[in-house]
């Protein structure tokens, strides 16, 4: 007798002996697909699909509440001002407005911003034309590869579909 028709032999009284539900749950387990499979409850909890720092969570539940292992340099500070190089931009970001600036728009252009703490730092999240606008601030030393000034915190722009590097400090003490 074949070996694999002896252990099937084997396996089919304890399987019929089984009720459905348990079968149903064996067959999706080898990977043979469910019968009949009830949709996920979107009421319940479900983890994120992609890391915070990619795509800002918002629950809406409550007030905010920073994490216990936030960076204490960028959970404390207020009011940041951060800017970069090739291409030049810096905004200036507190609150919930943020204040974007580029060599053609001077004056600056107002984003409607949602704060957001994360282990390393903050973010100021929101949209511009349509499309994600986002400020990272984290507590990291950085120095401007221009200038070679050196600032408190490192900074990087999404903006218009790009990532942009750069440079920030609270607005206190932030220069030009």
């Amino acid at each position: 007798m074949n070996p694999r028709f002896a252990l099937l032999a084997l396996l089919l009284p304890p399987l019929a002996a089984c009720d459905e539900a348990a079968r149903s749950d064996l067959r999706q387990g080898l990977g043979m697909g469910a019968e009949e499979t009830q949709p996920e409850d979107p009421a319940k909890p479900r983890p994120p699909a992609v890391s915070p720092l990619e795509v800002p969570i918002e629950t809406g539940a409550g007030e905010a509440v920073p994490a216990t292992n936030a960076n204490a340099e960028t959970l404390n500070t207020q009011a940041f001002a951060a800017r970069g190089n090739e291409p030049f931009w810096s905004v200036d970001a507190s609150g919930s407005t943020a204040i974007y600036k580029t060599p053609e728009n001077q004056s600056g252009r107002q984003v409607n911003v949602n704060r957001l703490f994360f282990a390393q730092g903050v973010e100021y999240v929101g949209t511009l034309d349509g499309l994600v606008f986002k400020l990272t601030v984290r507590g990291t030393d950085c120095t401007d590869s221009m200038s070679g000034e050196k600032f408190p915190m490192s900074a990087s722009l999404t903006v218009g579909g790009k990532t942009h590097q750069g440079c920030a400090a609270p607005a206190e003490t932030a220069q030009g």
